[in-house]
């Protein structure tokens, strides 16, 4: 009788361990992805439901075991876990591609995508490194060293090529990089950097492929910003006297140059995504397809929705990606408005309750690795909801924990599993708390 009480007491002792808000936002979003697969793949063969629950069973075995994971644990281990992500980003790049994409390995029937696990290999070495670093960091003990611990996985997975992840890599490292508390001008210049890059990648991508011009008159082109960009850095920096204004000068004149180079360097079909993000009208039929029937789909759904299992985009075939890149569609045409609400509201309310438990940390590495997590389920969530309404190029970002794949799934529960785990540290078996009360 007396070791009962203690099982139960031991049980409810650990029940209070548990945070629910995560919980419950964590059941929320598997629940409205198991219903959304469901209604896109029922009537195949074989469907891809089954499959996802398999998955779904094995994230929460993950997500329970990195509960039980001690924090300084991963910290030790950092550059070892860093490496291996590597090698398997390496490895992966031999393996046959899948509609023309290197970025998986089959096995049995599965697939594995090392990318996503990439994801969470590199918080966990951004938190290990910056952990020990401050606001007093200079460039050559904070930023450059960030630089390369980011650029090794961004430059193999666009040789898979994967231009979607990257970019995700890419703002991940902006967000950890900020919370170091890096000093203005400094972040500001990296901005600047990423942000004309982008944009110049679209002008002159744009140029090219509506246009058909040459290079020459994209060198031209380019001589006419600079010179813009110099007049107005000028004139910023003859106001406030501030000489470090030319330092953005620079990282908007690198960047442009990098944006010009990398228009050339791509592939025709990444080409006309980024087109197409601009003016979808230009290939209907084609690149621009995706696009429209995800907004027709979305826009179709109304306030609350066609009804389960009655979305006609998706059920008439004229949605592709049902299962994957476009699963927000097939749930906002289903439920509509009201539902797609409902799942922004649980991805708030576990982005937010993860950057809370991470700002409770106890130290430092716990605060990055949480942090770390919460905005790469977040940066997934932005761009897979902006592409599916058109406001961001295709780029084949899963939905997490919507979205049917084991790779993410299990990558994001395990990321949910180290936010528990940071906030208790760790979860005493129970069985030992009952031998050892």
């Amino acid at each position: 009788m007396g070791r009962l009480y203690l099982y139960f007491f031991a049980l409810a002792k650990n029940v209070k361990k548990i945070d629910w808000i995560l919980v419950v936002s964590l059941c929320g979003l598997v629940t409205i992805g198991s219903l959304s697969i469901y209604s896109a793949s029922y009537n195949w063969t074989p469907p891809l439901w089954k499959k996802q629950i398999i998955w779904i069973i094995l994230g929460l075995l993950g997500l329970i075991a990195a509960s039980f994971i001690d924090p300084h644990t991963l910290k030790r281990n950092s550059l070892f876990i860093y490496i291996s992500s590597l090698l398997l980003l390496i490895v992966v790049l031999f393996m046959p591609p899948i509609r023309n994409v290197s970025s998986w390995f089959t096995i049995g029937g599965i697939s594995i995508q090392p990318s996503e696990l990439a994801k969470l290999a590199l918080i966990i070495m951004l938190a290990s490194y910056l952990c020990d670093k401050d606001e007093a960091g200079s460039w050559s003990s904070l930023i450059l060293p960030t630089c390369i611990i980011c650029s090794l996985p961004i430059l193999l997975i666009l040789c898979q090529p994967d231009v979607g992840t990257s970019l995700s890599f890419i703002c991940l490292f902006f967000v950890m990089l900020y919370f170091t508390g890096i000093e203005k001008i400094s972040f500001l210049f990296l901005l600047i950097l990423a942000g004309v890059g982008v944009i110049g990648l679209l002008f002159f991508s744009l140029l090219k492929f509506e246009y058909d011009i040459s290079l020459s008159f994209v060198l031209i082109s380019l001589g006419a910003i600079i010179t813009l960009l110099f007049i107005i850095f000028a004139s910023i920096a003859y106001f406030s006297k501030n000489k470090k204004v030319w330092l953005l000068f620079i990282a908007s004149i690198l960047s442009l140059f990098l944006s010009l180079s990398c228009s050339f360097l791509l592939k025709p079909y990444q080409e006309k995504r980024l087109i197409v993000f601009l003016k979808p009208s230009i290939d209907p039929l084609d690149a621009g397809y995706n696009i429209i029937q995800s907004k027709i789909a979305i826009g179709g759904g109304g306030l609350k929705g066609m009804g389960f299992l009655k979305g006609t985009q998706s059920h008439l075939g004229f949605l592709p990606e049902r299962t994957t890149d476009f699963i927000f569609s097939v749930w906002a045409e289903e439920f509509g408005f009201v539902g797609s609400i409902l799942l922004l509201f649980f991805y708030g309310l576990l982005i937010f309750r993860g950057l809370e438990i991470a700002e409770r940390a106890p130290d430092r590495f716990s605060r990055f690795l949480g942090i770390g997590i919460s905005t790469m389920i977040a940066i997934s969530v932005f761009i897979n909801i902006g592409i599916t309404l058109g406001i961001l190029p295709a780029t084949g970002i899963p939905l997490p924990f919507v979205s049917y794949g084991g790779s993410s799934l299990l990558t994001n529960m395990v990321g949910v599993g180290l936010v528990l785990a940071i906030k208790k540290k760790s979860l005493t078996p129970i069985f030992i708390q009952i031998y050892y009360p």
